[in-house]
């Protein structure tokens, strides 16, 4: 039997938990009981609500899914797991749960049913292909990992520590094998930190043998690596890790029990310095439980004390709780050049106040996106900051940025305020900075270019043609010339010559007639 856990990134306004408001950091509190005592559960947050999947009671194996709203303190009851089990693996995609893997009676089984909260059905997908239990599932990436844990061994205790490392891909419901971890443990907890896995403690065949070990499995190479060891050790414990969106990002190891003592130590795990610190104890030590997270709190679900299954349900504020500031991120404007610009970013949580300092200015009070008017040319700088309900105050980073008001400067070569006797007047002209290009003769729509075009076959009489420039960062110029056309009259030339030539050549013949009358007289 395994404690699963499963991790939540919270949205931007996320509901108020249950007595979180009044409690100080650091600490734990008692909530209403699940309805049904029981341990090596699996517990997944879908929409703010957890679900309390599986698990044992008494000696046998349950199929109960119980649900739990922290805004509420309530409990409910859902639609139950087709196949009952306990230290099954649990994950969540696509706001859909995934339990995968467990005991049923003696034997482990692969079994992945999937559990929709909004119709509130379960589904059949493809079987893990190595029946295991007390193993964690984990998703990075839209991939959920199942390593380690118990699997079927022919020689007594029947069974051995698993090293597999198995993938599913809901999007495929496809399997895949990835590198083994370097030591096969089972009944280890586990939590992903920034898109690595942690596996820590657990127990090694026959069941004696405790582990400390903190094993990191990297999904985008593929690799493992050690970090430091578990202080004190501990199997069947669980863990999961804070966000930094109300506490500092930590991992929390939790419980367990160690040569039959059941604890309630609380283990904390900084993967910045790579090192552990302890936090205060859980109000009921018990292993075998369900943690998990919503919004940086804690809950530790059910789980066993080594008398009796439990239904207890307490919540810890983390180390640290409540003073981590808001995160801002400046999305616009950018390290660029504008004509314009609207003030965009992004926060991590809800706030009292948000406001921005331009140029070092006093802080103006902002709700939301909003346009910055009146920005004069040149270089500028903005930060954002927000302060929270409880004194918190973050600040963005600072971005730099310009503003350009000058319009294009545009000169047109050719055609000049003249007469042309081609109609084909060539298009010529310059602009002072890079920019898009369109034309209009005579008033009509405006013609895309790329630069100097022709205009051909122009009619006789008046043109205007108008060049217009648009930069990048959105000034627009133009510019006009006026030209006529009136091509050299060729025809009318033509003509005046033949009618001088057929003059000449009459005047000729009338000569040469004269002539040859007066030799005969």
């Amino acid at each position: 039997m395994l404690i699963i856990v499963t991790i939540v990134l919270a949205a931007f306004n996320f509901p108020s938990v249950h007595g979180q408001a009044t409690q100080n950091e650091d600490s734990w509190t008692t909530l209403m009981p699940m309805p049904t005592a029981r341990g090596g559960l699996g517990v997944a947050v879908v929409y703010g609500r957890i679900y309390a999947i599986g698990g044992m009671s008494g000696n046998l194996p349950v199929d109960n899914n119980e649900m739990y709203d922290p805004v509420t303190n309530e409990w409910t009851i859902e639609a139950p797991m087709p196949t009952a089990r306990s230290g099954c693996a649990i994950a969540v995609y696509n706001n859909e749960i995934y339990v995968i893997g467990g005991t049923v009676g003696n034997g482990y089984v692969g079994n992945n049913e999937v559990y929709d909260p909004v119709t509130n059905t379960w589904t059949t997908k493809a079987s893990m292909p190595t029946p295991r239990s007390d193993l964690s599932a984990n998703l990075i990436d839209g991939k959920i990992y199942l390593i380690g844990g118990k699997e079927y061994s022919s020689a007594s205790p029947y069974y051995l520590q698993s090293d597999v490392n198995e993938v599913y891909d809901p999007a495929t419901n496809t399997w895949t094998t990835k590198a083994p971890m370097p030591t096969a443990v089972y009944g280890y907890a586990s939590t992903v930190i920034s898109g690595k896995i942690y596996i820590i403690g657990g127990s090694e065949s026959p069941g004696t043998v405790f582990v400390n070990s903190n094993q990191v499995y990297d999904p985008q190479n593929d690799t493992w690596s050690l970090a430091a060891n578990l202080p004190s050790v501990a199997t069947y414990g669980a863990a999961a890790a804070t966000q930094g969106l109300m506490a500092p990002s930590r991992l929390y190891f939790i419980g367990g029990y160690f040569l039959d003592s059941f604890s309630g130590n609380v283990q904390v795990y900084d993967p910045d310095n790579n090192s552990w610190s302890t936090g205060a104890a859980m109000l009921t030590p018990r292993a075998y439980m369900g943690v998990t997270e919503i919004n940086d709190v804690l809950y530790a679900i059910g789980g066993f004390d080594g008398k009796n299954w439990l239904n207890t349900l307490e919540q810890y504020n983390p180390v640290g709780y409540g003073t981590v500031p808001p995160e801002l991120q400046i999305t616009s404007p950018e390290n660029k050049t504008y004509s314009n610009v609207t003030l965009a970013f992004d926060v991590n949580r809800g706030t009292e106040w948000m406001g921005y300092s331009l140029d070092n200015h006093a802080n103006i009070t902002i709700s939301g996106e909003t346009t910055l008017l009146g920005l004069s040319q040149g270089s500028h700088s903005i930060v954002v900051y927000a302060n929270d309900s409880l004194g918190n105050m973050g600040s963005s980073d600072t971005i730099f940025f310009s503003i350009n008001l000058i319009p294009p400067k545009i000169m047109i070569i050719l055609p000049q305020n003249q007469t042309y006797g081609s109609t084909d007047i060539q298009l010529t002209f310059t602009v002072n900075e890079n920019a898009t290009f369109a034309y209009s003769l005579d008033g009509q729509a405006k013609v895309t270019i790329i630069g100097n075009v022709t205009l051909p076959a122009l009619s006789n009489g008046s043109h205007s043609i108008s060049i217009y420039a648009t930069d990048e960062v959105g000034n627009s110029a133009s510019e006009t010339v006026y030209f006529n056309i009136a091509p050299f009259p060729v025809i009318t030339v033509v003509a005046i010559v033949a009618i001088i030539i057929i003059a000449l050549s009459g005047g000729y013949l009338f000569l040469k007639r004269q002539k040859s009358g007066d030799t005969q007289e």
